[in-house]
């Protein structure tokens, strides 16, 4: 009798520190799991001077491990370049990361630059990162501002759709 006590105590002991070992080795809510959720591409075409500049725009939401959140956006374009005198005065990208439709993070980007000096390309832009155990309601949002060059006009402003909430 004495050994089936002990067989039964040692089993249950084994079960007990196996049980432990699960809770510890599990990781809890504070730890989520890295996610990226992104607008559909989203496309515009300006009248240049030069040819018609053609630009795509996908907005998207990021989330690590570590819980640091970011926006970011994948930018191509067809028939740009044309220098300054021909292309656009002004193209900035706002970028925010948003939660629940609140400013978190809040930046521009002058794209500009490589869309004068190159005819077609893309380029990736990053938010800042913003770290938050807070989850759900995390969105990427945005806008163009642009203005063509030499059209006496003044510019304007492109709304972007935002992305998927994360």
């Amino acid at each position: 009798m004495n050994r089936s006590i002990a067989r039964l105590t040692s089993a249950a002991a084994a079960v007990a520190v196996t049980a432990v070992g699960a809770v510890i080795l599990t990781p809890g809510s504070a730890l989520a799991a890295a996610a990226t959720k992104c607008s559909s591409v989203q496309k515009n075409e300006w009248d240049t001077i030069g040819p018609d500049l053609d630009l795509a725009v996908q907005l998207c939401v990021t989330r690590n491990s570590s819980n640091d959140y970011r926006a970011y956006a994948d930018i191509s374009w067809n028939d740009g370049g044309g220098g300054v005198s021909a292309g656009m005065e002004d193209l900035i990208l706002n970028l925010r990361l948003e939660r629940n439709d609140a400013d978190y993070r809040n930046e521009d980007f002058n794209i500009n630059s490589p869309i004068r000096v190159n005819e077609s390309g893309s380029t990736r832009v990053y938010g800042s990162t913003y770290r938050s155990s807070t989850t759900g309601g995390w969105t990427a949002d945005g806008h163009v501002e642009w203005d063509i060059q030499n059209d006496g006009k003044g510019g304007d402003t492109w709304p972007l759709g935002g992305s998927p909430s994360i």
